[in-house]
């Protein structure tokens, strides 16, 4: 009962002094694979509900420091895995929750004729004149996504978007926050080009997402593929069966 004293204590909700108080125990104690403790066993050594113990767990899991396996437990993650989870979230917020430093290298910035494809994406019409970035994105200078995304003309006034810079924050701060993203996911294999910018062998596997970003209003304002390194990135969700 020491260590539910000590999470009250803390001054922090709960459900944060004890995600804090299992980060240590995997920096100290566990290896990359270690199972965690069972739900019920950390409601009785920490002497908290079971929400807690799952708001907690939650917390790891969007840091990146454990993931779940359905129907057998939570386990320690591998550091240099990223696992990103069902939330809607950008590569630098991605980076910043697990302590790396996001940037950006730019590799194309500009207007460009709009795609067949684009166009109804977006609701365009076909070749008009499309906002383009595509940019090669780091952790800690280490080659982790390649990224194409396709925006509404005028988002950002007369200027270009900061290549530099989160793509989600500037568009916040232009009043078109994203707030819902349609994803599709798939498998793929790095061309000599692809290869050469993520500094992986030609051919090696890698992670499609293709997502377009809504606003409040339900406007589709961007459209974009990403390239995760597949030795990198992982995405999990949780499923459920439903009714028979």
């Amino acid at each position: 009962m020491e260590q539910s004293r000590e999470l009250v204590r803390t001054g922090s909700p709960k459900y944060v002094a004890l995600a804090n108080a299992l980060a240590e125990q995997i920096r100290t104690s566990l290896a990359v694979g270690d199972p965690l403790p069972t739900e019920r066993e950390l409601q009785a050594g920490f002497g908290v509900s079971r929400d807690t113990v799952r708001r907690a767990i939650a917390r790891l899991a969007s840091a990146g420091l454990v993931y779940n396996v359905q129907g057998s437990g939570t386990y320690v993650a591998d550091p240099a895995q990223i696992r990103k989870g069902p939330r809607l979230t950008g590569f630098s917020q991605d980076m910043a929750e697990r302590g790396l430093k996001a940037s950006s290298r730019t590799l194309d910035c500009g207007i460009e004729p709009c795609s067949a494809d684009t166009a109804r994406t977006l609701g365009l019409a076909e070749g008009s004149g499309v906002l383009l970035l595509r940019r090669l994105r780091l952790a800690d200078g280490t080659p982790m996504a390649l990224e194409t995304a396709r925006l509404l003309p005028g988002l950002f006034g007369e200027e270009l978007p900061d290549p530099e810079g989160s793509l989600d924050a500037q568009l916040a701060a232009h009043g078109q926050r994203i707030v819902r993203a349609s994803q599709a996911i798939s498998a793929t294999n790095l061309t000599p080009t692809q290869a050469h910018l993520l500094d992986q062998p030609v051919g090696a596997a890698a992670l499609r997402m293709e997502r377009v970003g809504f606003t409040e209003r339900g406007r589709a304002v961007e459209a974009t593929e990403t390239l995760y390194r597949g030795d990198r990135y992982g995405y999990e969700t949780t499923v459920e069966r439903g009714p028979a």
